[in-house]
């Protein structure tokens, strides 16, 4: 499986607009409540981003036959990361 690169991208360019408006708001005295919201609005579209590297690289290691070890060594890694 190959990495949906427009997906990714789109979801990056979110977060980087989510990133930016925390920014905006400490800089304008915005509320803490908002400012969180926007925080998490910004992890969240990470995390996705994430989700979406880790799935990759465990579908390439199951799609190879004799691979399975391998698969569940990295999805322990990564959900430690996660």
């Amino acid at each position: 499986m190959a990495l949906d690169l427009d997906s990714i991208h789109i979801r990056l360019a979110k977060a980087q607009g989510q990133i930016a408006a925390v920014d905006r708001m400490i800089a304008s005295g915005d509320s803490a409540e908002r400012i969180l919201v926007q925080i998490n609005a910004a992890k969240s579209a990470l995390h996705k981003v994430a989700l979406l590297v880790a799935e990759d690289a465990v579908s390439d290691a199951i799609g190879e036959e004799g691979k399975k070890e391998e698969a569940k060594v990295i999805l322990e890694r990564f959900s430690s990361l996660l």
